[in-house]
């Protein structure tokens, strides 16, 4: 059923000459042998030995599709045969092979083309894979194509523009350290993505490693889990990754949110200018059929430059969009995606129908923002009618303006922060507070242990959430003080018809229970009067009540 073949090298060679060492395949015996003869010629003692490196396992059996394995010693190749014979004994039927005819190149291709354009990060993992691939020396896949031949990418994948590839890097190589891919499945060891770690480290941050590593941990669960490559351990077991620490706890110092705002001002007049422009020369060649030339575009944008320097309008674009991120916390994707349809100002919220955890969410709008809102045009179904590049340049403008950058370095994603961080802040001032779940609702973060960071804004109001909820448990608190003297708390909600109803029910009860303690009482003290406490003055026209005259209500029970 399984045959072990010998297939290990022979090695010549020299005791004290590395240099003249060569290694044979097991069937060069004969090259091995004149090699041999050549280095005796020469005055030399070589030495020719069997090496024990590599071994064939050969699975037959009738009815099945021939198995080949392949081992580094005859040990561990027993132990493998071992290994099948036991399984094959208990009707489990497993193709070894495919780990060991299948590289992980091949593996990372085929995760480009099938599984990838599932996922909304394709482009970015796409890019990765290219760059990975190139570096071992193999061709790039291109991108457009891996989408239209795709049956089912996600809505996002569906609808992206593909950018044109320039055959630009954007990342430093590393060849040496990513030849590993080349290697079969089944023969890739953590040390060989320990190595990767290491090199890549030397030329990018830990983070971006990290992110590089998560690209093949993925490829090896699709692997292992969906497609059945079987192997005896995946690679990425025991792969320690690269520690870091890459969060960022930047808040806006006294006057950067105004400088910033300046800069935007000014962004946007630029902004306004080119709107105005496009506006006129669209409104100036909407009738002609087709496309116009490229010569006759350029000619018309010439000719209305100066009436659009004439005429634009101020739009608060960009200022609009820092105080959308900085009133409603959201993550830059989710602005730049929100259209006017899912805006009711109005009612005051923004709905977003998809975001980075997979939930939709509402954002609130505040009045301010939505006096600003109101100001941008409706030309375009996105609210801030630029891309994500247009962003990026115009953000790197505005901080060089408003002096944020080196130690002051500020990103778009630091004004989410802002964000809710201020949120936090105002509820401790707040009556009741507000909770980390509050927050969660506000930012939209799936799990609440990424808003631990904000937990100690929120000591305050949940110091003034414990006082009230302290004092509402405490029976004495049903009682307010006045000289020494306690009276019924109003929020107890006891009337004087109740107060009467329960003195009257409980008459006859008690009349009995003082007849009963007065006999006891004269035969143990002389006067009953004794027992009574002396809260009354002791004058004849205030004299100390009977116990006839006097109700006793439990008010505690009453409140229960």
């Amino acid at each position: 059923m399984a045959s072990i073949e010998n297939r290990s090298h022979y090695q010549v060679a020299v005791k004290n000459r590395d240099d003249l060492t060569q290694t044979f395949p097991h069937d060069k015996l004969e090259k091995a042998e004149a090699y041999r003869q050549s280095l005796k010629a020469q005055k030399l003692k070589p030495k020719l030995i069997p090496l024990d490196n590599h071994y064939m396992i050969r699975i037959r059996k009738k009815g099945l599709k021939e198995q080949v394995l392949y081992a580094n010693s005859l040990k561990e190749a027993e132990l493998v045969r071992a290994k099948l014979q036991v399984e094959h004994s208990q009707g489990i039927l497993i193709d070894y092979s495919k780990g060991q005819n299948t590289t992980l190149a091949e593996l990372m291709i085929r995760y480009l083309h099938e599984e990838a354009p599932r996922n909304k990060s394709f482009e970015i993992d796409a890019y990765k894979i290219n760059a990975m691939l190139e570096d071992a020396g193999l061709q790039r896949q291109s991108i457009a194509e891996i989408v239209a031949s795709h049956p089912n990418p996600c809505a996002k994948v569906k609808a992206m523009r593909i950018r044109k590839e320039i055959g630009k890097k954007m990342r430093p190589a590393a060849c040496s350290a990513t030849r590993f891919i080349l290697k079969p499945f089944a023969q890739i060891v953590p040390d060989d993505l320990t190595e990767y770690v290491d090199e890549r480290c030397q030329t990018v941050s830990e983070s971006t490693v990290d992110r590089e590593l998560d690209i093949f941990s993925a490829v090896c669960n699709i692997a292992i889990k969906t497609w059945r490559i079987h192997v005896l351990n995946s690679p990425m077991d025991g792969v320690k990754r690269p520690p870091y620490f890459n969060e960022r706890d930047r808040r806006l110092k006294p006057g950067e949110e105004d400088r910033l705002l300046v800069a935007a001002f000014e962004e946007d007049e630029k902004w306004s200018q080119s709107y105005c422009h496009d506006q006129l020369v669209a409104s100036e060649l909407k009738d002609i059929e087709g496309r116009p030339t490229r010569y006759r575009f350029w000619q018309t944008r010439k000719q209305l430059l100066k009436e659009a320097q004439a005429t634009w309008v101020h739009i608060p674009m960009y200022e609009c969009f820092v105080q959308f991120q900085l009133m409603t916390g959201a993550r830059r994707g989710e602005s730049l995606s929100l259209r006017w349809a899912n805006v009711d100002l109005d009612v005051q919220t923004a709905f977003l129908p998809e975001t980075k955890n997979g939930r939709p969410r509402k954002l609130p709008l505040r009045r301010d923002l939505i006096e600003l809102l109101r100001q941008l045009p409706r030309t375009n179904e996105l609210v801030f009618e630029f891309s994500n590049d247009a962003l990026r340049k115009a953000w790197t403008r505005m901080c060089e303006c408003a002096g944020l950058t080196g130690e002051f370095d500020l990103h778009v994603h630091d004004l989410r922060h802002e964000a809710i961080s201020r949120v936090a802040e105002i509820g401790s001032n707040t009556p009741g507070g507000f909770s980390l779940l509050d927050l969660q609702a506000f930012s939209g973060h799936r799990d609440v242990r990424m808003l631990l960071r904000y937990a100690h804004l929120c000591a305050q109001g949940l110091a003034k959430r414990l006082d009230d909820a302290f004092r509402s448990k405490d029976p004495d608190k049903q009682f307010n003080s006045h000289h020494g003297r306690k009276r019924l708390n109003p929020k107890v909600k006891v009337t004087l018809k109740d107060v009467i109803d329960h003195a009257v029910a409980e008459q006859p009860v008690r009349a009995l229970e003082d007849h009963s303690h007065q006999q006891t009482a004269s035969m143990t003290t002389p006067s009953p009067a004794a027992d009574i406490p002396s809260v009354y003055p002791a004058t004849a026209e205030n004299a100390a009540p009977s116990a006839e005259n006097v109700i006793h209500v439990n008010f505690r029970r009453q409140a229960a």
